[in-house]
Parts: C-alpha cells; sequence; structure tokens
C-alpha cells in the first residue's frame, strides 16, 4: 500500500498521522524529482505532492491525471507524433477502431506489458499508436495496389486486399510489441541476476542493512535489473512498505528467476531467515538453468545445421539444374520435353528472390527465439 492510499485510511482522524514523517517523505520525493530533472510546477509533480497535502488535513484526495491520448501529438518522438496527429486527424476511423479493440482483457494485458517493458504509454495511448500504425499500413497497401494495378494489370481486387494484409499485421505486430520488449528485458535481467545475487549475499553478509543493499544494486551497473530496483527504491522512498515494492516488482517482471529471488526476500522480511544463504542458492539455481539452456541450444543446432545447408545451399542448386533442363536447347528445339518441370524463368525468378528469402529469413528467426539470453 502507497503513501496516499495509507493517508486516504485516515482521512477522519489527521491528528493520528505523524506530520514530522509525512514531511520528511515529501521533501525525499521533492528531492529525487529534483534529481530526475522535475519541477515541483510541472504537471503531475505539483499534483502528486497537493494530494499528500490534502491527505494529511484531512481533505478528499483528487485523481492523479492518467496520460492521455491528446499527449501523442506533442511528443518529442517524431513517430509517435505523427502518429498521434494521424489518429485525431482520422478519428473518424481510428476511435471507432479502438473502441472494437479495446476489450478488457486485452486492456488487462496490454497495461500489465506496457509496465514491465518500462514503456512510459498508458493503454489508450498505445492502442491508438497501434491503430494510427495500422491505418498508415492500410494507405501504403493501398497505393502499392494501385501501382501493381496500373503497371502489371494485376486485378483491382488486389487494391483493399494488400491494405487490409498490411493493416491486420501491422496492428498485431503493434499490440505484440510491449510483451515483446518485456520478455527482452526479463532475458537481461536472468543475465545480470546471478551476479547481482552474490553481490547482495556478500553485502548482507558483511552487516549492511537490506535497504542499503538494494540501493546498492539500484546503483551498479546491472543493466535493467538495476532499473528495475532503481523502481522500487522510489516507490519504497515515496512510502510504500518494502515487502509490498517487493511483490509489485514481482508482479511487473516476466523473469522468472527474479520472482523466485523476490519470493524468497520477502519470505526472509517476514520472518527474519538467513536471507543471503538464500541469495547465494538462488544465484546457483539461476546460473544451472542458464548453463542447461546453453546445452540444450547447442544439441538443437546440430541437427539445425544439417536443415541450414539443405535449405541455403542443396535447394538453390537443385532449383537451378532443374530449371536449366527444363529450358535447355533441345526442349527448344523440339527435341524433347520437359513441360512437365514447372521451373520456368519467371517461377525460378519468384522462388530466387522471394521464397528463398522468405524461408531463410523464418530460419533466422527461429535461431533467435530459441537462442539463449546469456
Amino acid at each position: 500500500m502507497g503513501l496516499l492510499d495509507r493517508l486516504q485510511k485516515k482521512q477522519g482522524s489527521p491528528e493520528s498521522l505523524d506530520f514530522d514523517k509525512v514531511d520528511e517523505i515529501v521533501k525525499r520525493m521533492q528531492k529525487k524529482y529534483a534529481e530526475q530533472g522535475f519541477q515541483e510546477g510541472e504537471s503531475g509533480v505539483s499534483e502528486k505532492f497537493s494530494n499528500i497535502q490534502s491527505a494529511v488535513q484531512g481533505q478528499q484526495i483528487t485523481t492523479v491525471q492518467v496520460q492521455k491520448v491528446e499527449e501523442l501529438k506533442t511528443s518529442e518522438n517524431k513517430m509517435v507524433s505523427f502518429f498521434g496527429k494521424l489518429f485525431f486527424t482520422l478519428k473518424g476511423i481510428t476511435q471507432p477502431i479502438s473502441k472494437a479493440i479495446m476489450s478488457k482483457s486485452l486492456v488487462q494485458k496490454l497495461n500489465i506489458n506496457l509496465n514491465a517493458a518500462n514503456m512510459k504509454y498508458s493503454v489508450t495511448q498505445w492502442i491508438a499508436l497501434s491503430v494510427a500504425g495500422a491505418i498508415t499500413g492500410l494507405l501504403l497497401g493501398i497505393f502499392i495496389g494501385i501501382i501493381l494495378t496500373v503497371t502489371s494489370k494485376f486485378s483491382i481486387t488486389l487494391i483493399p486486399l494488400i491494405g487490409l494484409f498490411l493493416f491486420i499485421i501491422i496492428l498485431f505486430v503493434m499490440l505484440l510489441i510491449p510483451k515483446r520488449r518485456a520478455m527482452g528485458r526479463a532475458n537481461s535481467i536472468d543475465r545480470e541476476l546471478p551476479f547481482a545475487l552474490r553481490h547482495m549475499a556478500t553485502e548482507l553478509r558483511a552487516g549492511i542493512g537490506f535497504y542499503r543493499t538494494l540501493q546498492t544494486i539500484a546503483s551498479a551497473d546491472y543493466g535493467v535489473l538495476s532499473q528495475e530496483f532503481s523502481r522500487t527504491i522510489i516507490e519504497i522512498e515515496e512510502g510504500t512498505e518494502t515487502k509490498t515494492a517487493l511483490k509489485n516488482l514481482s508482479e511487473r517482471t516476466y523473469s522468472k528467476s527474479l520472482k523466485t529471488a523476490l519470493g524468497n526476500m520477502v519470505r526472509s522480511l517476514k520472518t527474519g531467515g538467513n536471507l543471503s544463504d538464500a541469495m547465494d542458492e538462488i544465484a546457483e539455481e539461476v546460473s544451472f538453468d542458464l548453463r542447461t539452456q546453453l546445452q540444450t541450444f547447442s544439441s538443437k543446432m546440430n541437427f539445425f545445421g544439417v536443415i541450414f545447408i539443405f535449405v541455403a545451399i542443396v535447394l538453390p542448386v537443385f532449383v537451378s539444374i532443374l530449371g536449366a533442363i527444363r529450358n535447355m536447347p533441345l526442349q527448344s528445339a523440339g527435341l524433347v520435353s520437359f513441360d512437365a518441370i514447372p521451373f520456368t524463368p519467371p517461377v525460378i525468378g519468384i522462388i530466387y528472390l522471394i521464397v528463398m528469402p522468405i524461408i531463410l529469413i523464418g530460419l533466422l528467426g527461429y535461431i533467435l527465439s530459441i537462442q539463449p539470453k546469456t
């Protein structure tokens, strides 16, 4: 439970609050925001401080405004700004589409994924960006379809099909990006976690307090893991209990190893167990899992090498040989007929320029998907 939640529960008896403690927390928050480049007068910052003051005085806490879709138009990112402006320019089309896809399950999943990916967008903002990107793909597909129809005499029905295809693909990819980024952050955490846990265990054995140890990991060079611990430290400094802040971190990360480590931390804080030994054991388990993933990947690559040789070397040579036979001079002279072989020059061109690149890109994507993130 955060500071505002605890203050709101006490609104009926403000005299029971520790005003000095509240002032200390507010000053800490102001200092933290100042270090991050925020000024007290900025939107959201002063509102948070005024909410705390209102809670102390027993007044009603106002709701902190969430990020609005309109803010996309003024984003510093040019692409985000373009999509935001496009969304409102075509709001007669984009808003109904956004409402149509904004199901409860999608909103919940996006909210979790955006938080886990540490992406500074609200759910409504990301859905707006996704729809605007899909509309851009639709317009691009229609443009490509028109060019193909005019230059190559393709059927006019191809125009909406290409546009619809790009619309669906881009919308699907955009909605999938937060989860992919969240998974990427989880993989980065797993790489650094064994070293960070041993670091924590060493400091705890040296008699350094748990909160100070968390600060050390947050300020150390552990990449995404340090970033997540920094977010946890900010929560604690804003009044959230340590155990609650650790649970919040566990809920927003996709790293199973970190979830296990955080669960042990919370249990040790509740029961007073030996946290340093638990950190060492978890670090060893994570290291063992990483080694197992490497061994599994190596065994898969042995078999994959055979498939790759066939697809990248044998198959193109096989197609070229059959193409040469199909178009040899004997065929042209009418002495021998190889009409049963379908490898005419246009077909060979399609195989080499379209089919083979798609297969190779698919194989590369498969390798990247099974590659252990170590």
